[in-house]
């Protein structure tokens, strides 16, 4: 198992890969035992997450410095300290010759006494580490200032706490045109399924300790599909009704337009669309297991403008591609490339809602929405969208939960922090299209 999260580890913090890619594409090239499985996910994701701690560790008590080292050296220490540091059933003995043998494997007798003398050292003088606040949030120095700027560093410790305290449950919308929420339960109770009550959005559950989403009861029926209850706010507080005109311009994998489907109750029509064949495939799929009516697909870039559509939508949602802040409990890998990708993206985010703007009828509504929890992906751009767009703010609150009102959902945005809200981080703006 330690080779395989090897490869997990290096593919993702020296290669840039996406752990879950990584990951899904181990498993599938093997056949292991579902304890195998565990021992993957839970090395390789907790390395990757716990990096920047595990470095600054390594730093007090190396020769070498992290980043001086050679990858393959500094994957298997870190492997090996997230061991000793948080799989108590793991004997320390056994994580420091495992990571000798590994690092055999990889270079050969090179740097493996270097390796062992590391690890023993901090054995031994445990008691002495020392951690500065963002190292033992486990967030880049960068990322942990740029939160405190706009958080303050209370709130940016229960940030970075919820992130490593994500339990990564699963949150499943119920078709409840199919089977109601009791009869789901109950379904998912007989299959030996963990289930409990989400906690803001009705015909929601959320279920843990599940390998095969596939094996769910319902699944094949289309009685349900994965999506987190903050990423149900954008169709929740676009207002939809049936007969509406709506278009989804950045849908993969389809989730926010398979709830505006179930709002439109057969009656209206939604667009889905994305940039490339493969995405829009990933929506398809999931539209034909749901077996949903009125709704057409379509590659398309969100950057480009659409006249066909010009002034046809009711509703326009616009989840656009943002630096994952928000996400970081979920895909840990995002901490350490957010801000430069944040910076990248803001032109392009403005550049969506430009074109998607031009397809929102006089009178209706576009939905912005991030998965990210970066002022300047947010607030930022909505102040930007009103200024130069003619789009105005309007109250969330009749759409809201009432624990989720607040003064900034009175002026028509929200902010789900992780830490504040049991929620990732996301956040939500409803604009309406004036007469210019």
């Amino acid at each position: 198992m330690r080779l395989q999260a090897y490869e997990v580890v290096y593919q993702t913090m020296e290669k840039g890969e996406h752990s879950d890619s990584v990951f899904h594409r181990i498993v599938e090239q093997n056949d292991f035992l579902t304890r195998d499985k565990r021992f993957l996910k839970r090395l390789s994701y907790g390395t990757i997450e716990r990096s920047v701690e595990l470095d600054a560790i390594l730093n007090q008590f190396a020769k070498i410095q992290v980043l001086k080292m050679t990858a393959p050296v500094r994957t298997v220490l870190r492997m090996a300290l997230y061991e000793i540091r948080y799989m108590e059933k793991v004997p320390e003995a056994v994580s420091c010759h495992e990571a000798v043998e590994l690092l055999k494997k990889k270079e050969g007798q090179k740097h493996t006494a270097f390796v062992n003398g590391v690890l023993r050292t901090i054995l031994r003088n445990g008691d002495s580490i020392s951690l500065k606040p963002w190292e033992s949030l486990s967030l880049p120095r960068d990322l942990y200032d740029h939160l405190c700027e706009q958080y303050g560093k209370k709130t940016t410790k229960k940030i970075g706490m919820a992130f490593l305290e994500n339990t990564k449950d699963i949150t499943l919308h119920i078709n409840t045109s199919k089977w109601t929420k009791k009869m789901f339960c109950e379904e998912l109770r007989k299959a030996g399924v963990a289930v409990k009550k989400a906690y803001y959005m009705d015909d929601t559950v959320i279920i843990s300790g599940v390998e095969d989403i596939k094996k769910i009861p319902g699944y094949e029926e289309g009685v349900f599909f994965v999506q987190d209850e903050s990423s149900m706010l954008p169709v929740l507080c676009a207002g939809i009704r049936p007969g509406y005109k709506v278009v989804d311009v950045c849908s993969a994998p389809g989730g926010k337009a398979m709830h505006a489907l179930l709002c439109l109750k057969g009656e209206g029509s939604l667009s889905a669309r994305d940039k490339t064949v493969s995405k829009v495939k990933k929506i398809e799929e999931n539209f034909g297991r749901l077996k949903f009516q009125n709704v057409s697909c379509k590659v398309w870039d969100a950057t480009k403008s659409d006249e066909a559509f010009f002034s046809q939508a009711d509703v326009v949602l616009c989840d656009v591609p943002c630096s994952g802040i928000g996400i970081i409990g979920r895909k840990p890998e995002i901490k350490y490339h957010a801000l430069q990708h944040a910076k990248e993206l803001v032109p392009i985010q403005r550049k969506i809602v430009e074109n998607a703007e031009k397809m929102v009828k006089p009178g209706g509504v576009l939905i912005y929405s991030t998965c990210t929890v970066n002022q300047a992906e947010n607030e930022e751009n909505v102040r930007y969208f009103v200024e130069h767009l003619g789009l105005k703010l309007e109250s969330l609150n009749s759409f809201l939960p009432p624990i989720l009102c607040n003064r900034m959902t009175a002026e028509g945005m929200l902010t789900m922090i992780p830490g504040l809200q049991q929620s990732d981080g996301f956040f939500v703006a409803r604009l309406r299209k004036t007469d210019r």
